[in-house]
């Protein structure tokens, strides 16, 4: 299997959902074999690695040090409104409140941290994929602080309603699952979209065009996160990569309007 697709072999499009959720799913593992057996990643490693290193004993070691004991005391002490939820939940409450946040802020936590250092992942990515006439097209805003900041505020807008939701009986696994899938992809997808010019809603739109790949990708992401190794040392540019695959292979153009009958 080749690591990432060539020239030759890129076809973009959409397909079936069930099919395109198993190509993003795919994306994160060629994304791992290319990181293993590319050339094209050679001598760009170290310094992407390192910064995921930091990256993530920052936000997810850091993050479960700092908000465990706030999740467990807000279930430890009587709610002023819906007290009887609090007591439903008063045994995994604080796990479900502890994995949302996780999924709701950890990648956008992730790449403000060490995204702006997965950069050259992305430019070789698009290289190897599509040559090396296009990979110089890139316009290298690295530090995107305007994209990265409206990410990371919708995340935090989002977060008490989410928090909410995950206490709903029976719907808040696959709710959760979903989530984490489609912030992994908004906040990874971001680099070669906003590098092409396009602000956050051409992006979700594209995004919501193709969904189930962008979906596919965000779940395979999030699985990443719990691979030992992989989620210490390079879930960052395992991510960069997979999304920069699978976004080459979005389907771009918007379906043709159908005609209007003559009045």
């Amino acid at each position: 299997m080749t690591a990432l697709r060539r020239p030759y072999a890129l076809v973009p499009g959409r397909g079936a959902p069930p099919a395109d959720l198993w190509r993003g799913l795919r994306e994160v593992h060629r994304a791992v074999f290319a990181l293993l057996h590319e050339r094209a990643f050679l001598g760009l490693l170290r310094l992407p690695v390192a910064a995921n290193l930091l990256a993530f004993l920052l936000v997810y070691v850091g993050g479960a040090w700092l908000l465990t004991p706030w999740c467990t005391a807000a279930f430890a002490s009587t709610w002023p409104l819906l007290d009887s939820v609090r007591a439903a939940n008063a045994e995994h409450g604080p796990t479900r409140w502890l994995a949302a946040c996780a999924l709701l802020l950890g990648p956008p936590l992730l790449d403000v941290v060490c995204g702006a250092l997965q950069e050259p992942l992305r430019v070789a990515a698009e290289r190897a994929m599509v040559g090396p006439e296009q990979g110089d097209d890139a316009h290298h805003t690295v530090l995107r602080l305007r994209e990265r900041a409206q990410v990371l505020a919708a995340a935090l807008l989002a977060l008490p309603a989410v928090l909410a939701l995950v206490l709903v009986p029976y719907v808040w696994l696959p709710l959760l699952v979903a989530l984490g899938a489609a912030t992994a992809a908004v906040v990874w997808f971001e680099p070669p979209m906003a590098e092409r010019g396009l602000a956050l809603p051409a992006r979700l739109e594209l995004l919501w065009r193709n969904r189930w790949r962008a979906l596919g990708t965000g779940l395979g992401l999030q699985f990443a996160v719990f691979v030992p190794f992989v989620n210490v040392l390079a879930l960052a540019p395992v991510a960069t990569i997979a999304a920069t695959s699978a976004y080459l292979q979005f389907e771009k153009s918007r379906p043709a309007a159908a005609p209007t009958a003559a009045a």
